[in-house]
């Protein structure tokens, strides 16, 4: 299918490369990968900025300044700013406890976010040679600044949860402010409309996502520990903020009953399980595991538990339902309850004891499992193809008018409009 591209992009991250597990990250460099490889060299312009840093946590400037090259992308580096954490950690408790920030507090959160003016610097310089400016997700510093530089060219794939975060008066100015919105799901795209205004947000907004290949066949094994045996998997981040206590103490609960006997819960992914003293029988850390492992682990679960509520899309789900495993996930997630509910792939519960009969029924019930699982399959091969991602996108960006500037006198104005803005919003610091 011929598609229509901006010739000249860049994309916006606070951290870029292989590996780095971040699924506002991973997604981002999946989708721009596949748009330069799709348009077959109508992208005349491809490049990435992004800091030094690779941690989540630290933020330290571990790598290089400078440029490199990943996947046959341009990758440009800046470094992270130092930042006042004091500043930063007192006003993420007063958020996460419900207290109201005033609009000079939550500018001064964003300023000891994640920062680099040389980053800022570079967009300013060199955002109007580019027709569309790409930053995810929303709620870090270089996505907010950076996009005020050039708010004309500024297409945000904001990754939203319904989180402290993003009640924030600052991230309805950006949202108004950009010239277009890429959401992974409906009730993402729902839940900005609800948070900004159905009249900011719909216009300017399109529900895109991210693709996948149809799996081919894996040489991938088991780990000694899980072979011939029947086991529940989580992948992802190990935190509390992703429920994996929940899980935990779920699972722990469920082991008593009679139908558990011979059941493992296996979790792998980044972190270390340091919320609790001891894991209980049958659940098995497995660390970060190759890429090879993890298939084999998709393919073999009974079924992937999700238990997380913030979630603005959710890649592990796709990639347990491609290989025909069934998805259980927290009713309070608006974006993992409905790609359940739409592609009959799953379940899903609310609160603990739910949780464990939910467990009950599938390990009871293989046969359901696997009807589950199909139905699942199906849903991504229909939905989140690339051939059906990049149609999506490519129409959001004509939908954007985001096509090449007619003339330099333009970029100019575009350049000096922007700017005005840029610096007005900065001004309040």
């Amino acid at each position: 299918m011929n598609r229509v591209w901006p010739k000249r992009i860049a994309v916006v991250l606070p951290r870029y490369g292989e590996s780095l597990g971040g699924g506002a990250e991973t997604l981002t460099k999946a989708v721009l990968e596949r748009m330069v490889e799709d348009a077959a060299g109508e992208i005349e312009r491809a490049e990435v900025w992004t800091t030094c840093a690779i941690d989540h946590r630290t933020w330290e400037n571990e790598l290089p300044a400078g440029s490199c090259e990943i996947g046959g992308i341009r990758v440009k580096r800046f470094p992270v700013d130092k930042r006042n954490l004091e500043i930063f950690i007192r006003a993420e408790h007063s958020m996460r406890d419900g207290m109201p920030l005033t609009i000079d507090q939550q500018l001064d959160w964003l300023a000891n976010s994640v920062n680099s003016n040389l980053l800022y610097e570079h967009i300013a310089e060199h955002g109007k040679e580019f027709d569309l400016i790409l930053f995810a997700p929303y709620l870090f510093a270089t996505s907010f600044w950076g996009a005020l530089i050039h708010p004309d060219r500024s297409v945000i794939i904001p990754c939203l949860h319904n989180e402290h975060y993003a009640f924030q008066e600052v991230f309805a100015f950006l949202f108004s402010q950009v010239r277009g919105l890429l959401f992974n799901a409906e009730p993402e795209k729902e839940l900005a409309e609800q948070l900004y205004g159905r009249a900011v947000i719909s216009d300017k907004a399109t529900v895109v996502g991210m693709g996948f290949d149809r799996p081919g066949d894996s040489q991938g094994q088991l780990p000694d520990e899980l072979r011939g045996k029947r086991f529940i998997l989580y992948s992802g981040r190990k935190e509390t903020g992703k429920n994996l206590d929940l899980l935990i103490d779920g699972f722990e609960g469920f082991s008593q009953r009679e139908e558990s006997e011979g059941v493992y819960l296996a979790i792998i992914g980044s972190g270390s399980i340091d919320f609790r003293p001891e894991l209980p029988p049958r659940v098995l850390d497995l660390g970060f595991v190759s890429e090879e492992t993890k298939e084999a682990l998709m393919r073999e679960a009974m079924f992937l538990c999700q238990p997380s509520v913030n979630e603005s899309f959710s890649i592990v789900m796709m990639e347990a339902w491609l290989r025909g495993t069934a998805c259980v996930v927290h009713a309070d997630c608006a974006v993992t309850r409905d790609h359940v509910v739409r592609s009959g792939g799953g379940l899903f519960f609310a609160g603990r004891e739910e949780f464990e009969t939910v467990l009950s029924e599938l390990v009871a019930n293989p046969e359901l499992c696997n009807t589950l699982g199909d139905a699942g399959r199906r849903y991504v091969e229909r939905q989140y193809s690339w051939d059906a991602v990049l149609s999506r996108l490519s129409s959001a960006f004509d939908v954007c008018g985001l096509l090449p500037a007619d003339s330099d006198a333009g970029d100019d104005q575009a350049k000096q409009e922007s700017q005005t803005d840029f610096d007005a919003a900065r001004g309040a610091l």
